[in-house]
């Protein structure tokens, strides 16, 4: 039943503009790594970081631009959802900075490598992290005429990235760190997250992740992106 609601809601617009985004990131970021050689410059670094916001984010994001989509006046459809993105990225973006400053710090030796490991499965962990991931699930009031509506979308953009960086930034740290195995490392944590996005919120409280509470109410995605506003 959740692998077919999970379909209906991806085969409905905008989410196979969304999914073939994310095709278009996951190549390009391929091509990329394929030919990474030895240039560690931050230029580098940028480019790449942009084309894993570009290959990840947009499959984590099919609820809530649905939710635009549905919901904003025909005319204004597309400038509120981009105002959504924008929002979004911007601060994925502004996230890239110090992480790019902690792999940096923490590659700089197996003993650092291993902390990072330790501070990250310890985060996943706890209850702080469980109310940023249900953070994810509230839907604000939106407004829908003129320049109200697109500033609101903003907001919903900024707050959306900001609980998605509290929650699978320091995932994205131990990502920076694999060195060759970058690709497959994302894949696991873009499959990792994405089932984390989709499952209900709990109650926050210290657990090991994936170990209890598994009732994932899948099918809470399709009623998510109908519901009205």
């Amino acid at each position: 039943m959740w692998l077919r609601a999970l379909l209906t809601v991806a085969l409905r617009a905008p989410g196979p503009a969304l999914l073939i985004t994310s095709a278009v990131g996951w190549t390009t970021l391929a091509w990329l790594l394929a030919d990474d050689g030895h240039d560690h410059s931050r230029s580098r670094f940028a480019t790449i970081w942009v084309v894993m916001i570009v290959a990840m984010a947009p499959p984590l994001l099919v609820r809530e631009v649905g939710r635009l989509w549905r919901a904003s006046l025909r005319r204004l459809r597309h400038v509120t959802v981009v105002s959504f993105i924008c929002g979004y990225v911007g601060v994925w973006l502004l996230a890239g900075v110090p992480l790019a400053l902690l792999s940096g710090w923490f590659s700089a030796s197996a003993e650092r490598v291993a902390l990072a490991a330790v501070l990250v499965a310890l985060w996943h962990c706890t209850p702080a992290r469980q109310r940023w991931l249900n953070a994810c699930h509230r839907a604000p009031t939106l407004r829908v005429f003129g320049m109200p509506a697109l500033g609101d979308s903003l907001r919903y953009g900024v707050a959306t990235g900001s609980a998605c960086v509290a929650t699978c930034g320091p995932a994205m740290l131990l990502v920076l760190l694999v060195g060759r195995h970058h690709l497959g490392a994302m894949t696991i944590a873009m499959l990792w997250v994405t089932v984390e996005r989709y499952a209900p919120p709990r109650r926050p409280r210290w657990r090991m992740p994936f170990l209890a509470d598994r009732s994932f109410d899948w099918p809470d995605l399709a009623v998510a992106t109908r519901a009205p506003l």
